[in-house]
């Protein structure tokens, strides 16, 4: 089994390869056998979900990238070879073709190919692999990572999206991951000659459900290293803008020759931001060498081998070449001033800018355009659309019709109100705030647009519906809230809860930073997302990649669409897979993907604070006896 604790990082990402435990003695609000949580995670590198959305495909369903490619695709009647029931070959005592390609993904009987990663990367590269960005920019600025502040760690937000393709990239994972496809291409291509038997019977055009394979992998992993790549590099020109600014204006007040404090500070700033967009360049991408039924479209060159060290040596080398060139442009030129002016720095690190982004075309070709959608959100743009009926009329009165009818589509949580002691007004003012923070959502989301006034909340009152103050489990044996004519699709394996904490997050300073190291972004409103088909009596799967989980997760406003709803429509994620990163956070809540900074504040916050509450339960169970 492969472990990403041995792997070669970078100075850019050893930091995230490093932060896969908590060392011995750390305090966490969560109790762990000898105070050690071990955050690692059995990966699947093909995520499962891949292949419901192949099979969808399939059946004449866009790619991941939006096209639609001209080829022959399944027909309606041919689903039942599909059916989990369906034995493979038909008339024999086979499993059936999807419990042979999910096997092959990993499983029990075929394990070799799975690897172990820390649960910090792990959940990050399922996220990507479904397309989804690691933070919208509404999330971006709530934790103030555009500010010069926080420098340090939005470099890591940007660096760990680079671990996860360090990782995917690592040779013993990236065969695993070649190996993975190219078995799955020999069971389809087993299922192409039984239908195209039964379609030659018939007269009916060929069919190659292998081919089709190769087309959405292809796509897929075009779709999720764009979009990936994109996250990087747009966050690299915010970040670095201000700096460049600040590099040309400022004029050190000594008079001397060699740059000051100011200018090293900006200067070494600007080459972390050069790095991780050179790592960007040639580790964010899927080399698909030897993939069965796969043409390279670029060899001949370093820069484009399937190997990392080899395409890192490449880049570095041509990137000094290209640079060079640049600079001496700028001395023809004449863009050059004394070493001390502001000028001359600026003018050789905007030589080094524009190499990268020649070198950058160079080795990945022209951007994607337009920029792939998320595919969850295209998926419920379709949803959408199909759940109003095409009419036959092309009169105006009748498009406006369907205009309005496809206005009322809805789908969203349930959330409950589970705390009664408010008065109407302050539950109104609390509801504006919530409603508020809940919306603002979609910025760097490809296509939000179209989908986000389908998106609500429905609200239940426990009180109306007799449940008690507080009682979660009451709250789970409602019916189901999506059987109501007024909503299409209510989600229905998690439901949301106001609680007296969630209201107090809102309303109160109870749950903010505790001090100044803490992020203030990570301390804002939150509700309490519930698993609606938790049995604390039959637990998890896999408790020991969850500990401590309960059904229950709190969860910040500003996630329950474009992050949690995301992931659970998209299938990336259960909420047990997420609760691992709410565990460290001082109030147990759930605030996006995280970084070592972030763990390392909220881990030394922790270290003195639950000994202290610890010890004023004890001295109050000692004041009564017990």
């Amino acid at each position: 089994m492969y472990s990403h604790l041995e792997a070669a990082g970078n100075v850019l990402t050893n930091p995230h390869c490093q932060a896969q435990t908590l060392p011995v003695g750390s305090q966490s609000p969560i109790p762990h056998k000898g105070h050690i949580f071990r955050k690692e995670k059995i990966d699947r590198l093909l995520e499962p979900q891949i292949i419901v959305n192949f099979v969808q495909f399939a059946f004449g369903s866009a790619l991941p990238n939006g096209k639609q490619p001209t080829v022959e695709y399944l027909k309606a009647e041919e689903i039942s070879l599909f059916d989990q029931q369906q034995n493979f070959p038909p008339g024999t005592y086979g499993e059936s073709i999807i419990n042979r390609v999910m096997g092959r993904i990993g499983s029990d009987e075929d394990f070799t190919r799975l690897c172990q990663i820390g649960k910090n990367l792990q959940f990050l590269k399922s996220r990507l692999f479904s397309g989804i960005i690691p933070l919208s920019e509404q999330l971006w600025q709530e934790k103030g990572l555009d500010q010069r502040n926080n420098f340090d760690a939005a470099c890591q937000h940007l660096s760990s999206v680079l671990g996860v393709f360090q990782y995917l990239n690592a040779r013993e994972v990236r065969l695993h991951l070649r190996d993975t496809f190219n078995h799955i291409y020999d069971i389809w291509a087993l299922l192409d000659t039984v239908l195209n038997e039964s379609r030659a019977a018939k007269n009916e055009p060929l069919v190659s459900i292998a081919g089709l394979w190769t087309i959405y992998m292809t796509a897929h992993f075009e779709m999720m290293t764009e979009r990936a790549h994109r996250w990087v590099i747009v966050h690299v020109n915010a970040l670095r803008a201000p700096l460049m600014q600040t590099l040309r204006q400022h004029r050190p007040t000594d008079g001397g020759n060699r740059p000051d404090a100011l200018q090293w500070q900006i200067t070494n700033s600007l080459q972390v931001l050069a790095e991780t967009a050179a790592c960007a360049d040639f580790t964010i991408c899927i080399p698909m060498n030897d993939y069965k039924g796969y043409t390279l479209r670029r060899t001949g060159s370093d820069l484009h081998a399937a190997d990392l060290d080899t395409r890192a040596k490449a880049y570095h080398r041509r990137l000094k070449l290209v640079t060079r060139e640049f600079l001496y442009r700028n001395v023809l030129e004449g863009n050059t001033s004394a070493d001390s002016e502001g000028e001359s720095y600026y003018q050789t690190s905007m030589s080094q800018v524009h190499a990268q982004d020649q070198l950058r075309r160079e080795m990945r070709g022209a951007p994607i355009e337009p920029v792939p959608c998320e595919p969850w959100i295209s998926s419920f743009a379709s949803r959408i659309e199909s759940g109003v009926e095409e009419g036959t009329e092309t009169g105006i009165e009748e498009r406006q019709e369907r205009a309005e009818e496809k206005a009322e589509v809805k789908y969203g949580f349930v959330v409950y109100r589970l705390t009664y002691g408010q008065t109407d007004s302050e539950w109104d003012n609390f509801v504006r705030k919530l409603e508020a923070h809940v919306s603002d959502w979609g910025k760097g989301q490809t296509g939000s647009g179209a989908i986000k006034e389908h998106l609500k909340l429905h609200w239940l009152d426990g009180k109306e519906l007799n449940i008690a103050e507080g009682d979660i489990v009451a709250a789970k044996h409602l019916t189901n809230a999506s059987e109501s004519g007024d909503w299409s699709d209510i989600e229905d394996g998690v439901f949301l809860v106001v609680d007296a904490a969630s209201f107090a997050s809102y309303t109160t300073d109870s749950y903010g930073p505790a001090t100044s190291l803490l992020n203030p972004g990570d301390f804002t409103g939150f509700l309490l997302a519930v698993d609606g088909s938790f049995d604390p009596v039959e637990g998890i799967e896999r408790p020991d990649e969850s500990p401590g989980y309960s059904g229950q997760m709190r969860i910040l406003g500003s996630l329950i669409w474009g992050d949690l709803y995301s992931l659970l429509s998209s299938q990336t994620a259960r909420l047990e897979d997420i609760w691992p990163l709410a565990i460290e956070h001082p109030n147990l809540v759930y605030v996006g993907p995280t970084i070592p900074l972030q763990r390392l504040a909220w881990r030394e916050h922790n270290d003195t604070r639950w000994p202290l509450v610890r010890a004023v339960v004890d001295y109050v169970k000692g004041k009564l006896g017990q």
